[in-house]
């Protein structure tokens, strides 16, 4: 299930928001991102979690939204990435967005730095329309998103799949909340709507939302909307779903009833493979777990295993490059990135990469993780790590 759709909506002025013109539809990838839980602990002091980012993965969940957006009415698509620092991994989903906005020219298209893109969501977010983004990012923003309008409470969440679909809360389950009778079933109630949608029944979802948006409007509330002067009858979630039963066949007087199309269906095309491109193997990154704390000491420990073929040109820790030309200020950890490529003229093989394992063996330098770097039809696709 790889598209996660979160409506957030404000209704005001029936609940308290800030933002009462907020209309806006998040649509999260769902499958991939560092939510594949790809975790190891390298060193004593360094644990790796791996996000990865696939061609289909992109290609099916920014196609999803702007079909989302096509059939639902929706004139503008924003994607939020942070590619000006994960240039591989958010540049993939950047590059796929732009790619596919041109299928669709009459739907606005727009793309924003997460950390900016956030923070004119949480100050503006009438500005918005339908935002997708990758797995992460959507999964706070979304409930930031519904918060703002009113409470995370209120909203519900489609999971949707090329063969099945499941709907629920946006927040998931409540623990903290079972047996009381004072959770606010909304969120689950809206889930039961998208699903009614999806599955075809627009008429039964019709008047179960009316009567909904019928009961906020009457001001019957659970805890986390009440407020007093605003809400009349502060309820539980049994008595509020009664609330619901009781409205059904009645619309709302003066939030906007909904009406749903009975024939909207988002049919997205079978992902294609697209063409292999020249794959070219350019270096390699030996990640070492090394106890010291002079740089220049473990380059001259490195050297000791250069070769005729490749020579180390780069160490650095965390991301920071320390040799050659580092800072001394720089803290550094017990792991490593020391980055070998092919001396001038020669080129580089996987048989290389073995004997450069071996030499680090004899020279009891502890090598925990290889990876290998290349190029893709003559464009580096790896990070060049700061001060390249």
């Amino acid at each position: 299930m790889y598209s996660n759709v979160r409506p957030c909506l404000s209704l005001a002025p029936f609940v308290e928001t800030k933002h009462p013109e907020m209309d806006l539809v998040i649509i999260r990838e769902n499958e991939e991102d560092l939510y594949a839980g790809i975790e190891h602990q390298q060193t004593d002091e360094v644990v790796q979690c791996l996000k990865l980012i696939s061609r289909p993965g992109c290609e099916k969940i920014i196609r999803y939204a702007f079909e989302y957006a096509k059939v639902n009415g929706r004139k503008k698509v924003t994607c939020f990435t942070k590619d000006n620092i994960m240039k591989q991994t958010d540049g993939l989903f950047h590059q796929i967005f732009d790619e596919i906005a041109k299928e669709y020219p009459s739907i606005e298209n727009e793309h924003w730095i997460i950390d900016i893109g956030a923070a004119k969501l949480a100050d503006t977010p009438e500005v918005f329309d339908v935002i997708v983004t990758l797995n992460l990012y959507g999964d706070v923003l979304s409930d930031v998103a519904a918060q703002i309008a009113g409470s995370v409470g209120l909203a519900g969440s489609a999971n949707i799949g090329n063969e099945c679909a499941m709907f629920e809360a946006i927040h998931g389950s409540a623990p903290r909340r079972a047996g009381q009778n004072v959770a606010n079933p909304s969120g689950l109630l809206q889930g039961a709507v998208m699903m009614l949608k999806h599955i075809g029944q627009t008429n039964v979802a019709e008047k179960v939302q009316n009567a909904w948006l019928k009961t906020i409007e009457e001001g019957i509330h659970t805890y986390d909307i009440f407020k007093e002067g605003v809400s009349k009858t502060k309820v539980g979630t049994k008595e509020f779903a009664q609330a619901v039963i009781a409205n059904l066949g009645k619309v709302p007087a003066q939030l906007k009833p909904v009406s749903y199309d009975k024939n909207v269906q988002i049919d997205l095309p079978k992902y294609e493979k697209k063409p292999q491109k020249n794959k070219e193997l350019v270096g390699v990154d030996l990640f070492v777990h090394w106890n010291g704390t002079d740089p220049n000491e473990l380059a001259e420990i490195l050297q000791s295993i250069n070769s005729e073929y490749k020579h180390l040109t780069m160490i650095t820790n965390r991301g920071i490059k320390v040799w050659p030309d580092g800072f001394k200020e720089t803290y550094c950890t017990d792991h490593w990135r020391c980055r070998f490529k092919p001396r001038e003229g020669k080129l580089m093989f996987k048989n290389h990469i073995i004997g450069l394992l071996s030499r680090a063996l004899d020279a009891k330098i502890d090598v925990i993780k290889t990876e290998n770097l290349y190029e893709f039809n003559g464009k580096p696709a790896y990070s060049l790590g700061q001060g390249q």
